[in-house]
């Protein structure tokens, strides 16, 4: 049986916070365009559905390796 991993805003977050330094700062990247996503804001992929999910996680994981 496959197991469904899930990934929360919190998780995200503290990635997101350790990049960016700031909580309200997070909460502006949430709802700012990006070019990764086409424009939309990465809180509009993420709500879209489990691979928006997946996607704004591996995007986050990706820069927070260096990958920009």
């Amino acid at each position: 049986m496959k197991e469904d991993i899930v990934i929360t805003k919190m998780e995200i977050n503290k990635f997101l916070y350790a990049m960016i330094g700031r909580a309200e700062l997070v909460d502006v990247w949430w709802d700012s365009a990006n070019k990764q996503f086409g424009m939309k804001t990465p809180n509009e992929i993420y709500l879209a559905n489990a691979d928006g999910r997946k996607k704004v996680y591996d995007y986050v994981l990706g820069c927070s390796d260096g990958y920009w």
